[in-house]
């Protein structure tokens, strides 16, 4: 007999070649319309037998018995299964079923394939070894494979996320428009969530609009826009909950994660956030003392305060106080004491990391073959890693901002200038060599969307030394970090400078 089309119900509806294309044939998403899946793997073709030949002759099969088979009732299968003609009942008529008998429940081809793109997506975004260490962040997405499937706005948005990361990985440009509509549907989803009051203030919501940063991050087209108006909806959301709410581990996750993305865009903006109050610094006080990342954020988490305070002393028109000035910089500098401390704590066995050649970096110099900086760093672990990229970029941007001060309004020998330009140097140079272990494949992409606002920090600086070697480097290993090959114009790094403007117009930011 001859061989069965494996293609989508619809290309063989329209008697066309089907390219089998999965989760969606590349056919089906051209022609603007909804691919309606596959034929199982494995079916049963029923027969009716002639008695004079003995020989089968095969019943047509009815397409909609395997498309809407999850979506019948009883009755309504039984009416269908008549009307397909069936002849085969494996019950007997008035036999009662026994109460106890487990019945088995078709798993929607949805689900599968939402499964497999979960996966697929996890093995993309994490790093393929080193779970245990982990950061927060990171851990998180751990969880997606078994949080139960009952939050329309959660599976909406990992239905976008995993669409985005595919689409990305293989350059594929129609998976792109094809997760774009996925994630106008989270949107909706989301939207109708934090419309309820009750489901406003569970995880599953919390959770799904973490992760519509995420696809903001992987193809988001607005320049920022969406990665910041989502931060500022989830710390919306959180105000909503209150501290005490977050008790679980999931709960703490997420608000971990929270708390970076709020991090970065309080470096944009330059205003400080509520997760810098003292009842949101408590939250995470046991935390902090188990977990080397978590005290680390303590102490960021209070720099962009540090920078709104700044711009309101030099704001035009103002003329700070002695008083006023001499308080700024002396809550810099005992937070960059803080910042000290921790390194210090961080590294009392020794450095985390080893030097090596930049060769010894799989895959980096296809990237960006210029190799302005090596050796390079080898961290110990992809945990080590953030946290030193962290620290790094953390203290680069405060004490930035308190020589500038100092230059401002003091007066400062040669020999401090000296001492500034070193130590600002050098955490612009250690981001530098950090970044080329986080650009590799192995690591996944969580590590090179960790490296992006470190490159522009670094930038920044090297571009106010007029280092144009070093900051060519940055611009190039960012282009390439953030979406390899996937825009014909390249992107500026300087993503959020249209929404920076409007966090300093306004109140918005919370």
């Amino acid at each position: 007999m001859p061989k069965r089309s494996a293609g989508c119900f619809e290309c063989r509806k329209r008697k066309v070649r089907c390219d089998e294309t999965k989760p969606e044939c590349s056919i089906c998403v051209r022609r603007g319309t909804k691919c309606p899946g596959y034929r199982p793997t494995q079916s049963f073709i029923i027969h009716k037998f002639n008695n004079q030949t003995d020989r089968p002759a095969i019943i047509r099969e009815d397409e909609n018995r395997y498309r809407y088979s999850n979506q019948r009732g009883p009755e309504e299968s039984e009416a269908a299964d008549a009307k397909a003609g069936a002849v085969v009942r494996l019950q007997p008529g008035g036999v009662r079923l026994l109460q106890d008998a487990p019945m088995i429940r078709q798993v929607s081809p949805i689900a599968i394939e939402r499964v497999q793109h979960i996966g697929t997506f996890l093995n993309l975004f994490l790093p393929k070894t080193e779970a245990i260490t982990m950061p927060p962040p990171s851990a998180l997405m751990l969880v997606l494979p078994s949080l139960p499937a009952t939050s329309p706005a959660l599976l909406a948005a990992v239905d976008a996320l995993s669409a985005a990361q595919l689409a990305v990985n293989n350059r594929n440009y129609p998976l792109i428009n094809r997760s774009r509509s996925l994630y106008g549907g989270a949107l909706t989803q989301m939207l109708s969530a934090i419309q309820s009051p009750a489901r406003a203030m569970e995880d599953d919501t919390l959770f799904a609009t973490y992760l519509l940063t995420l696809y903001e991050v992987f193809v988001g087209i607005s320049n920022g826009h969406g990665f910041f108006y989502h931060v500022q909806g989830l710390l919306h959301l959180v105000k909503l909950r209150g501290p005490k709410s977050f008790k679980t581990r999931l709960s703490m996750q997420i608000f971990h994660a929270i708390r970076y993305n709020s991090l970065s865009i309080g470096y944009h903006v330059r205003k400080g956030s509520m997760l810098d109050a003292p009842e949101w610094l408590a939250v995470t006080t046991q935390a902090s003392r188990e977990d080397p990342y978590v005290a680390l954020l303590d102490v960021c988490i209070c720099i962009p305060r540090i920078l709104e305070r700044t711009d309101k002393l030099s704001s035009a028109g103002a003329t700070p106080s002695p008083a006023d000035l001499d308080a700024l910089i002396e809550d810099a500098n005992a937070l960059a004491a803080r910042g000290y401390a921790w390194f210090t704590t961080f590294e009392r066995n020794g450095p985390r990391y080893e030097k090596v050649p930049v060769e010894d970096m799989d895959g980096f110099l296809e990237i960006c073959a210029d190799k302005v900086f090596t050796p390079v760093f080898d961290f110990s672990t992809f945990g080590a890693g953030i946290c030193y990229l962290i620290y790094w970029m953390s203290m680069l941007i405060l004490q930035s901002n308190t020589f500038k001060l100092l230059r401002t309004h003091r007066q400062l020998e040669p020999r401090q200038l000296f001492m500034w330009d070193r130590e600002l140097g050098g955490y612009a140079d250690c981001i530098c060599r950090a970044v080329p272990y986080n650009c590799r494949p192995v690591i996944g992409y969580v590590a090179k969307f960790g490296s992006l606002t470190p490159l522009m920090v670094a930038r920044k600086y090297y571009e106010a030394k007029k280092a144009e070697k070093e900051g060519k480097w940055c611009e190039s290993v960012y282009q390439e970090a953030r979406v390899p090959g996937l825009y014909s114009t390249p992107i500026s790094m300087e993503p959020l400078k249209a929404v920076q403007r409007l966090a300093q117009n306004s109140n918005r930011y919370l």
